[in-house]
């Protein structure tokens, strides 16, 4: 490995509800659907597509099926930590302060 292995962003742990879940950060693969994250017309869509991609890494064998029943209860707790795990700002994902 060279380097840019030290550049590779950290896991971290959080608790969901009662589930522990290891979110790891969004790679270059997925920089479109931040900066979609600043389009009024395709910020919800780009969040749920941000979801799905951080759980089906922290759980592998969650099905889609699984990850679009995911009660209303838990989508901000669950941003928070995409956010926090990201290292990113509120603002960055709600376009607001």
């Amino acid at each position: 490995m060279s380097k840019l292995s030290n550049l590779i962003g950290k896991s971290k742990t959080f608790t969901i509800g009662e589930v522990e879940l290891e979110l790891k950060p969004l790679t270059m693969e997925n920089l479109d659907l931040l900066s979609e994250l600043e389009d009024d017309s395709k910020r919800v869509i780009a969040m749920k597509k941000i979801i799905a991609i951080t759980l089906k890494e922290a759980v592998p064998d969650a099905t889609d099926d699984e990850i679009a029943k995911l009660g209303i209860t838990y989508l901000q707790e669950i941003s928070n930590a995409i956010v926090e795990v990201n290292g990113l700002k509120p603002k960055d994902v709600s376009g607001q302060n």
